[in-house]
């Protein structure tokens, strides 16, 4: 009679799982803040979910909670940016309406 093949004793260390949700509010939230402003808001929403379910599971051992709160965080500091840039548009076209406004009526 043959017997089964032995199993190699477990591992001492736990297994290190890493949440993808993390790292990808990580990247959105530095390519947010430098590249492309409004992927801010996705970072942000992305960090946040990522950290509800990381808190919400501790057992499961997820390695990169620091990646999802530090996304979370450039992503509201992307979106501010980004919201700041488009106040400084409309105030720049404002003012540029209002000037065309007064060059214009002056002339008559």
């Amino acid at each position: 009679m043959t017997h089964p093949p032995q199993l190699p004793p477990p591992s001492p260390f736990p297994t290190q799982l890493s949440h993808g949700g993390a790292t990808a509010a990580l990247v959105l939230g530095i390519v947010g803040l430098t590249l492309v402003p409004g992927l801010g808001i996705v970072a942000w929403v992305l960090g946040a979910k990522a950290l509800q379910e990381i808190d919400a599971n501790p057992l499961a051992g997820y390695t990169n909670r620091e990646h999802a709160k530090v996304g979370k965080i450039l992503g509201i500091v992307g979106t501010v940016y980004f919201i700041g840039l488009i106040l400084l548009v409309c105030c720049y076209f404002g003012v540029m309406i209002l000037a065309f406004a007064a060059t214009s009526s002056s002339t008559y």
